[in-house]
Order: C-alpha cells, then sequence, then structure tokens
C-alpha cells in the first residue's frame, strides 16, 4: 500500500517549473539570471493582472507551485522576465480564458490594476507569432498615466503560452522599438520549446 501511494504521489506531483524556466542563453548571448524578491511561490504574488486586478482573475486561486526570474545584460536597454506556474486540473486552461477576457473587454479608461500603482490606462494589442504553442496569446501594452507626479507613457510585450497545466509568461521591457518586439518573440518561441520539451534547453550564467 506504502509503495501505491509513494506511485500516486509522483504521478499527481506538478512538473518542476525550475525546469520550464528559460535559460540565460535561451534569452540572448551574455544575459544572466536574476532572482526576484516575489519570484518563488504563490502566496502572496500575483500571476495575471493583465487590464484587471487579480481578484479578477479566479485562476489565481487555483495556482501550485510559480517561479519568476528576470534576464539582464550590461550595457543593454531589453530586459526580460519568465514566469512558469502550474495550476490545479483545468486551472491553466481557466487562466488563458480569463487573459482572452479581459483583453477583449479592457476599459479605454485609466483603471488600477495593482494596489501600489495609481489608475493607469492599458492600451492592448493582439499579435501573431510564429513557433508557438496553439492558443496562445501574444500582446503590446503600452500603458499610460501619471506615476509620483512624472508621466508614464511605457510599451512592453507579454505572450502566455499553456502547455496541459503549465501557463508560461514571457515579459519583456525596453525601448518602444522594433527591437524588443523580436527580442520578446524569440523568448516566446524558446519558451514554448521548453513546454513542449517538458524541460529548458542550453545553459548560461546566473546572477
Amino acid at each position: 500500500m506504502r509503495a501505491l501511494l509513494a506511485l500516486v504521489a509522483i504521478v499527481a506531483s506538478p512538473p518542476d517549473v525550475q525546469k520550464l524556466t528559460l535559460t540565460p542563453a535561451q534569452v540572448g548571448p551574455d544575459y544572466v539570471l536574476i532572482q526576484r524578491p516575489d519570484g518563488h511561490g504563490v502566496k502572496n504574488t500575483v500571476t495575471l493582472n493583465v487590464c484587471g486586478a487579480a481578484a479578477s482573475y479566479p485562476s489565481e486561486a487555483r495556482r501550485l507551485t510559480r517561479l519568476q526570474v528576470d534576464y539582464l545584460k550590461q550595457k543593454s536597454t531589453l530586459g526580460l522576465s519568465n514566469e512558469v506556474v502550474t495550476y490545479k486540473s483545468g486551472g491553466a486552461a481557466a487562466a488563458m480564458r480569463e487573459i482572452q477576457q479581459h483583453v477583449a473587454s479592457c476599459p479605454k479608461k485609466a483603471i488600477v490594476t495593482d494596489k501600489s500603482l495609481p489608475p493607469l490606462k492599458y492600451t492592448l494589442t493582439r499579435l501573431t507569432g510564429a513557433k508557438l504553442l496553439k492558443g496562445y496569446i501574444a500582446l503590446r501594452i503600452r500603458v499610460q498615466g501619471n506615476v509620483q507626479g512624472k508621466k508614464v507613457d511605457q510599451t512592453s510585450y507579454a505572450v502566455y503560452q499553456r502547455k496541459g497545466d503549465v501557463l508560461s509568461g514571457t515579459y519583456s521591457f525596453g525601448p518602444n522599438t522594433k527591437a524588443q518586439l523580436q527580442f520578446a518573440l524569440h523568448a516566446a518561441q524558446e519558451s514554448a520549446l521548453n513546454l513542449r520539451l517538458g524541460r529548458a534547453a542550453g545553459g548560461g550564467p546566473t546572477a
């Protein structure tokens, strides 16, 4: 009986998110991995708040494990973050549906998506990309408003992909250039490969 219970536990255990996150080499030459203080676990962390507070995403309560790390390169203005999350059965699919719903109904006025920020206006544009997993959601995200008296007008990219009960989000940041878009789509393609293989490919330095 103990052996049977052990076998059930192994089968039921979620995938190792650390093995599915991008390696620095997958992001680009000379990029290093940076740990985030909020990068481990699901307690008191947020995965989804695209055009809405995390409370408007019921799938947040279905998360099991989570890892989010950043990737930076000296003298480069382009950076990336990769978040890999496992869910209870059906949770990742629900998360993707919720993202689609928020994108489709995103208000044109400024809204609050994070209690640490004032109301901001979000303009979301759906994008297409090659070699991504079926059902992917790729977004150009323009954020406009005022933060601590300073005008904000930033463009970033987010690509969400799912395989089974695992969701991977790749988020780029940097100047509003074609280079950032290409950078973001390349990372998303590499993340798709990791989800297909069930592991990350390549290697690279960690900071």
